[in-house]
């Protein structure tokens, strides 16, 4: 009998990386973009509405680096696509002088944040080439 292949999760990589983020000492945080899942006072079960503003579409990481803002979409390696609001606002980060990059992979992240943050020593580097 063949040995199942473990499915990637999003999620996975997204800790992966936040946990190399924090370990580096970047200031990022972790965005989530779901309403709230919660009970009605009818007690019909229901997400909550997004409050006025919030944009839909917002990167899974944001990272300031060297003043500047960068969006990390993370996708699994076999999800590359993006949902419409999700283009727009990459579209939107760019437009403002923001960095945008889907990825997939810490290693995808460590060669992003080799080219942007130089003065970091290349041992936090371990897959990245210099």
């Amino acid at each position: 009998m063949p040995k199942e292949i473990k499915k990637i999760l999003e999620k996975d990589i997204q800790r992966e990386i936040c946990d190399w983020l924090f370990a580096q000492e970047f200031f990022f945080w972790r965005h989530n973009n779901i309403p709230v899942f919660g009970m009605s006072g009818s007690g019909k079960k229901s997400f909550r509405s997004m409050p006025k503003y919030a944009l839909k579409g917002l990167p899974d990481i944001m990272i300031i680096c060297d003043g500047q803002l960068i969006g990390l979409e993370v996708k699994r390696p076999e999800h590359i696509n993006k949902r419409p609001e999700q283009e727009l606002v990459g579209k939107m980060f760019v437009e403002n002088g923001a960095r945008y990059y889907v990825v997939n992979s810490l290693a995808r992240v460590q060669e992003i944040m080799f080219v942007l943050a130089p003065k970091i020593d290349s041992d936090f580097f371990p897959t990245a080439q210099p």
